[in-house]
């Protein structure tokens, strides 16, 4: 694990299904994981900045005017962007899928056999893409301040050469 705590949040309303997840994404990492059963309980939550949520596209079990994932995924997206949205969903329709691709969706998984491993890999995969974004934000900083300094150095070297300091002139002025 990084030594920071990775934040997961499960947004699905099946609670059994929220739990296997939770216990499938626990077995190898000891990621900080909460879930919600409704996405707008989910919305109340992210001023705690999870990394990543796995969000179901149908969330009308316990309220039938509940928002569905788009929705709610859209609502993530206005609000932090920075967090990464995977749609964890059993909805097979390519309709829905690049949909909600469209609207900032990281992945988009359908709870079959092998959801639970993709599932690992899409963590894997942003936490790998997070640090690759700070390592490249890193080195855009370092180029800037290299950037910066052979320009001060230029100003000087001109300025010198300017004001007779340093000539072209090569040899011993008698």
């Amino acid at each position: 694990m990084n030594a920071k705590e990775v934040k997961i949040f499960i947004v699905d309303d099946d609670k059994m299904q929220s739990e296997l997840l939770k216990d499938s994404l626990s077995k190898h990492n000891n990621y900080s994981i909460k879930i919600f059963h409704t996405g707008e309980e989910c919305l109340k939550h992210l001023d705690e900045k999870p990394e990543i949520i796995f969000l179901d596209y149908t969330l009308s079990s316990e309220n039938k005017n509940a928002k569905n994932g788009t929705e709610i995924l859209r609502a993530i997206k206005r609000s932090d962007s920075n967090s990464e949205v995977v749609m964890f969903t059993g909805q097979e329709k390519i309709e829905i899928a690049i949909d909600t691709l469209t609207h900032g969706a990281f992945d988009y998984i359908i709870k079959n056999e092998s959801a639970f491993h993709r599932a690992e890999i899409a963590v894997k995969n942003i936490l790998k893409r997070h640090k690759l974004e700070k390592e490249n934000s890193f080195y855009k900083k370092l180029l800037t301040i290299i950037l910066i300094i052979i320009g001060i150095l230029a100003v000087i070297v001109f300025t010198l050469y300017q004001t007779g300091h340093i000539t072209d002139n090569v040899g011993f002025q008698i």
